[in-house]
C-alpha cells in the first residue's frame, strides 16, 4: 500500500510542484483515530489505560486505502488525503469508543464526524487556479482506485514532535487487537 501510495504522491508532487503543498513522508503515513493535542501526563495515562481496557474487545480488521480527496473541500483544500474504507463498521466503532474515552477525560467533542483517511499533503496557502484544476483532476481520476489493503492488528498511541523537516512520532502505547 505504501509503495502504491508513494507512486500516486510522487505523480501529484510533480504535477503540483509549484504549489504551496507540504507533502507527508510516506514512512510517516498513518490513520488518526482521535487527536488529543497538548495533554498532561496524568490525563494521557488515564486515556491510555482506558483505551487499553477497551482494546481487549476490539477486533482486528482490514483497511482498504484508495481514492484521493480534500478537506474541507476541493475548492479550498487545506488537507489532501487518501481515503480509508472498512465496510464492516469495526473501524468506525473503534473510533467512536476512543472519542467517548477522550470526552470522559475532559476533551471536547470532535466537531466533525470521523472520516477514515491518511493525510498525504497539507496546503499552506491558496492554490493557483491551474493548481486547483490539476488537483481536481487527480482527485477525479482516483475515484474507485485502490492502493492496497492494510491488515490492522494494533492501535498505537503516538506523541508527535514538530520539527522543520516534519513531525517525529514516538509510540507511547501499542494496543493489540483481538482476532
Amino acid at each position: 500500500m505504501r509503495t502504491e501510495l508513494a507512486r500516486v504522491m510522487a505523480a501529484a508532487r510533480l504535477a503540483l510542484q509549484d504549489e504551496p503543498i507540504r507533502w507527508v513522508h510516506v514512512e510517516t503515513l498513518h490513520l488518526t483515530l482521535r487527536f488529543l493535542g497538548e495533554t498532561s501526563p496524568q490525563v494521557l495515562e488515564d486515556v491510555r489505560r482506558a483505551a487499553a481496557d477497551a482494546a481487549r474487545a476490539w477486533r482486528a480488521f482490514d483497511l482498504e486505502v484508495g481514492g484521493l480527496g480534500c478537506f474541507p473541500d476541493s475548492r479550498n483544500p487545506r488537507v489532501i488525503w487518501a481515503g480509508g474504507r472498512e465496510p464492516s463498521g469495526t473501524l468506525a466503532a473503534l473510533a467512536a469508543e476512543l472519542e467517548s474515552i477522550a470526552q470522559r477525560y475532559g476533551f471536547l467533542a470532535e466537531p466533525r464526524a470521523f472520516s477514515a483517511h491518511l493525510t498525504i499533503g497539507r496546503v499552506k496557502e491558496r492554490l493557483s487556479a491551474e493548481g486547483g484544476r490539476t488537483l481536481g483532476t487527480f482527485i477525479e481520476k482516483s475515484r474507485g482506485e485502490s492502493y492496497g489493503i492494510v491488515a490492522v492488528r494494533a492501535v498505537e498511541l503516538f506523541k508527535s514532535d514538530l520539527h522543520p523537516g516534519g513531525p517525529v512520532y514516538t509510540s507511547l502505547a501499542h494496543l493489540s487487537l483481538a482476532g
